[in-house]
């Protein structure tokens, strides 16, 4: 009987250090696990305060990029092509569930490379503002020269102009002491019932830079009526690129000197009482105008 109390009591001792050691192992894995789940808490946390860090660095990437101006089609096209890498990152991140060390070293690569590529945008975007602005200088200073060639050379047309017209002018035969009447069969002054035909007479003042040798004069009379009184149907003569109707014309030969002219228009009957206008032109100038009344 005192053996089989012996016996319970070794087997009781034992259980009780079963227990005693399962117990201990529980609180141990109990611990352990209190830990773990801690250190994930805070693994979470800090993932998640990564993944959050990381989102940032994407928004800035995205405005960074959109606020490279660049003219340069090819280089717009590869920020576009970035932009739309930072859009699908970020579009991943999203989905992503804070839970991975290792995705988010894999984001952070990719972000960097990002950044990376960024830098070399914004220095390739650098050099070619700077070699726009040098090239908008140049430009700026051809235009500028090119309107100072321009401006002279207005001035210069103007000169030549201004000098063409003073040769013209000098070339151009002044009349003085015009007058047209009517005459007789003795080339003397007369009325119009007795006019044999009108008589126009004038000098050619002395002009020693004018051209020298043949000049053709031609007179051209209107009526009160404003009919021209032509020499023929074919009296016409060019005039500041229009064709004019003569009454009468006569070559003369000038040297520079003074040179008494007269030219004479034969009466064919109609002639009219009133006022009448005489031309005179020469080398498609007109060199002398008067009225002249028949009565």
């Amino acid at each position: 009987m005192e053996n089989e109390n012996l016996t319970k009591s070794k087997k009781d001792k034992t259980l009780m250090i079963i227990i005693g050691v399962l117990s201990a192992i529980l609180i141990v894995l109990f611990v352990f696990f209190l830990v773990e789940k801690k250190e994930n808490r805070e693994n979470m946390i800090a993932i998640t305060a990564e993944k959050e860090e990381l989102q940032q660095e994407l928004t800035d990437l995205s405005h960074h990029y959109d606020n490279l101006k660049t003219d340069n089609d090819t280089l717009n096209a590869k920020l576009v092509h970035e932009q739309e890498k930072i859009a699908t990152l970020m579009d991943k991140m999203k989905k992503f569930r804070n839970d991975s060390y290792a995705e988010i070293n894999r984001y952070k690569r990719e972000i960097g490379t990002l950044k990376t590529v960024l830098r070399s945008y914004v220095v390739q975007i650098d050099s070619l503002n700077q070699l726009n602005q040098k090239l908008l200088a140049e430009n700026k200073e051809v235009k500028k020269q090119m309107d100072w060639v321009r401006e002279r050379n207005k001035t210069l047309e103007k000169k030549t102009e201004k000098m063409e017209e003073t040769l013209e002018k000098a070339n151009t035969l002044a009349v003085e002491n015009f007058h047209i009447y009517p005459i007789n069969k003795r080339d003397k002054e007369t009325t119009l019932k007795k006019c044999f035909q009108l008589k126009a007479d004038f000098t050619i003042s002395r002009n020693i830079t004018a051209k020298r040798g043949p000049r053709m004069i031609y007179l051209r009379i209107t009526r009160p009526d404003g009919e021209v009184l032509a020499a023929s149907s074919k009296s016409f003569f060019k005039f500041q690129n229009a064709s004019l109707t003569y009454s009468a014309r006569r070559e003369i030969t000038y040297e520079g000197e003074k040179l008494d002219v007269a030219i004479y228009w034969p009466n064919d009957g109609s002639l009219t009482k009133g006022e009448y206008v005489a031309d005179l032109f020469s080398d498609n100038q007109q060199i002398g105008s008067l009225k002249f009344i028949l009565k």
